[in-house]
């Protein structure tokens, strides 16, 4: 399955703001992970590789970050990116993370010998978790450990008061994720699946906001319903009615104070035996 929100120049830009934002939980729980100078780290559905750039700089010149995506675009963006910054620890691979890996192209990935994975916002796009979960599985040397940031539960993503247009938008984008095989709430699968493969769960905790509109992780979402509704509407998904009333309901939360309620966001911390 292609990349649902796209790889276009905007969302590539979007993802850069959205990182930007949530920078300082990552880094928080790549502490939390033990991550440091000297290690060996995969980015697993790294995009165009916001967070593989902050990962080479933690691992530094001693440590290597291999960062993989099903995308040509993105991981050329990267490499670019790599090059210029002169960061000859990052490394990339273009690797469909839904689809079995032979031996040839899991290469290195299958010797065990990687200290830790970071993955965000991966699962809930991939139709088969089997060959991510496989691939980890196999990657991660003894002690290894894996961080994830995935939602737990998307429908919470609200606005308060006058929230109506707003509700229908989340209820679109999880009819769209789930027709194309993906799963916005795939947190709650995750602990069944990662301890079937052997993994054993560390530590876990919420990353849902609450903030008014002028606050970054509202702006976050903001910056979502600014986008995203054109690949609703191409999808046949969403009307211009619709679009309307929602554009009259970031105005009215704009013009006054509101409460705006992130999908459910959870870190779940797992490591290797």
């Amino acid at each position: 399955m292609s990349y649902v929100l796209g790889t276009h120049s905007a969302e590539r830009e979007r993802l850069g703001r959205q990182h930007h934002i949530w920078r300082a939980d990552s880094q928080a729980a790549w502490q939390r992970a033990g991550f440091q100078a000297g290690d060996r780290l995969l980015d697993l559905g790294c995009g165009p590789g916001f967070a593989s750039l902050d990962l080479a700089e933690l691992v530094g010149a001693n440590g290597r970050v291999l960062a993989i995506d099903q995308s040509h675009d993105y991981i050329s963006h990267l490499q670019q990116q790599a090059e210029a910054l002169k960061l000859q620890q990052l490394h990339s691979q273009t690797l469909n993370l839904a689809e079995p890996l032979g031996a040839a192209a899991l290469g290195e990935l299958a010797a065990g010998s990687w200290d830790g994975a970071w993955c965000r916002w991966l699962c809930m796009f991939l139709s088969d978790l089997d060959p991510l979960l496989a691939l980890i599985a196999s990657a991660l040397r003894p002690g290894g450990r894996l961080v994830l940031h995935e939602y737990i539960s998307w429908d919470s993503f609200s606005l308060h008061p006058h929230g109506d247009a707003v509700q229908q938008f989340v209820r679109c984008c999880i009819q769209h994720w789930r027709q194309q095989g993906g799963d916005p709430d795939v947190a709650s699968r995750l602990p069944g699946l990662l301890e079937q493969r052997g993994l054993q769960l560390l530590s876990s905790r919420s990353l849902m906001a609450c903030s008014p509109s002028n606050q970054p992780k509202a702006l976050w979402l903001q910056d979502f319903l600014g986008s995203y509704p054109l690949q609703l509407a191409d999808a046949g998904l969403w009307s211009p009615g619709q679009q309307e009333a929602l554009e009259q309901e970031l105005a009215q939360a704009q013009r006054h104070p509101s409460l705006w309620v992130t999908p459910a966001l959870v870190e779940q911390i797992w490591i290797k035996p």
